[in-house]
């Protein structure tokens, strides 16, 4: 894993994975460690940002199965994971798959308390840490965000985000985008699309302000026609977004769009096509909005003025990127 500094566009750390490339990448709730999965799927090391170095590696092999961990999802407090598997078991003749389990795994102790088939499921519909740390925040099939006990597992509260506000009011569609990015414990500002009641295949954009203390929408804030497209990416301030839509460098349509929208008012800043390698997309935006990051197949980042969309370097790393780009506090 490598550092990267968006002022100098350059690499300034270089954090070497004790057992191979990477498989899966997960950011625990702190913001200063990684959970990285290895060793072909078998180990999981996590990686401390502030020293540069692997802290620990916790290993899931068992004798006579191959194990391939899928997923980690940390549970709030940090001190247990529920860690998705894969398990084929190794035979004289053949290999047999087994069914997949989901393991609560205890990470101080570095042993598995339970193993289970799958996920609980009130927690299957995304389920995040709350901002305070404390709960589970599942957002149900009505679209309401359900607060859940981690130890129970039972629903403590709920907050309604999907009875209209007032008269006329088309359906609340969250967009799961925290403006806010977890900084404050009791509060959520959620970019969001609101459907057109009359005109059902008509949208607009804009947020809803959730106070978590008082279990309800405080503020909704509509701009109207937004963004399009996939991989939305927001300035640290929040005041900026992009995203980007087309062709992915590649099919008939090799064209992609660039669009920049100020997160203030929702207006379209400006707007830009142009054409990638293929399997190259928009990967970041720079945390004071003044730059955009082009990657994904090879070994550079393409680094993009955002006011003139000119071409202002092209940043070279040793290996093939992999992932996606984190914007941590440093």
């Amino acid at each position: 894993m490598v550092e990267f500094d968006p002022v100098t566009d350059t690499v300034v750390k270089k954090i070497q994975l004790q057992n191979g490339m990477s498989w899966g990448v997960t950011l625990l709730f702190d913001r200063q460690h990684f959970a990285v999965i290895t060793d072909t799927q078998r180990k999981v090391e996590i990686v401390d940002c502030k020293q540069g170095a692997v802290a620990s590696v916790h290993d899931f092999s068992e004798e006579g199965v191959i194990v391939r961990v899928r997923s980690i999802s940390e549970l709030p407090g940090g001190t247990q994971w529920y860690v998705e598997t894969d398990r084929v078991k190794k035979l004289v003749d053949r290999y047999e798959f087994q069914p997949a389990q989901t393991l609560l795994y205890d990470v101080g102790e570095r042993k598995i308390v339970r193993k289970m088939r799958r996920m609980p499921q009130i927690l299957s519909r995304g389920a995040r840490i709350s901002p305070d740390g404390l709960s589970w925040h599942v957002f149900d099939r009505d679209g309401n965000l359900q607060i859940v006990d981690p130890k129970t597992l039972k629903e403590t509260g709920k907050i309604d985000l999907a009875t209209p506000q007032f008269a006329g009011q088309g359906r609340i569609s969250l967009r799961r985008t925290d403006l806010l990015f977890g900084r404050d414990p009791n509060k959520y500002r959620m970019l969001c699309s609101y459907s057109d009641p009359v005109q059902h295949s008509r949208s607009s954009w804009g947020y809803v302000d959730i106070d978590l203390q008082q279990k309800k929408i405080t503020d909704m804030v509509e701009w109207g026609q937004g963004p399009s497209g996939f991989g939305s990416y927001l300035s640290r301030d929040a005041k900026l977004t992009v995203s980007s839509n087309g062709g992915w460098g590649g099919g008939s349509d090799r064209k992609t769009t660039i669009q920049l929208y100020d997160l203030e008012n929702g207006k379209k800043l400006r707007e830009f096509q142009t054409e990638f390698r293929p399997r190259q997309s928009l990967a970041a935006i720079a945390p004071d909005g003044s730059k955009v990051y082009v990657g994904g197949a090879g070994s550079d980042f393409q680094v993009f003025d955002a006011v003139t969309f000119q071409l202002l370097r092209v940043v070279e790393f040793d290996g093939e990127i992999q992932g996606q780009v984190y914007m941590l506090d440093v």
